[in-house]
């Protein structure tokens, strides 16, 4: 689901849709911050496929809200710390600093993600991780 832009207004900036991203990120907003801003032919990729048995590159908009629904079907995140954005031309960067609820244990995960804008749509993240 997209926001509507009515005609005659411009686009958000790719600052404005960083900000406003990862402030929802912050709540916990996962889910909406990616209804929100991916572009329906958003590509998401991962250094590897993940375990659930989703490949790495997820592309359009359907597949990658799944790729986000299976993961936090199974996780749960227990506390996240996000420094960001840093934005640069038409991209930001967010590094995240989580713990997560997996399988019975508790796991620290950190990663930085890239976004891509374009129009005021993420076109594309990809992830960096061990």
């Amino acid at each position: 689901m997209s926001p509507s832009v009515p005609s005659n207004s411009r686009p958000p900036t790719t600052a404005e849709v960083a900000a406003d991203f990862t402030d929802l990120w912050r709540r916990g907003e996962f889910r909406a911050a990616g209804d929100k801003y991916w572009a329906e032919d958003v590509v998401s990729i991962e250094p590897h496929d993940l375990p659930d048995g989703t490949a790495a590159v997820c592309r359009g908009i359907e597949a990658v809200r799944a790729k986000i629904q299976r993961w936090l079907a199974t996780h749960g995140i227990e506390d996240v710390d996000l420094d960001g954005p840093f934005i640069t031309g038409d991209h930001f960067a967010v590094f995240i600093d989580m713990l997560i609820a997996h399988a019975g244990k508790r796991i620290p995960h950190d990663q930085i993600v890239v976004f891509s804008v374009r129009d005021g749509r993420i076109t594309e993240e990809r992830h960096f991780y061990d």
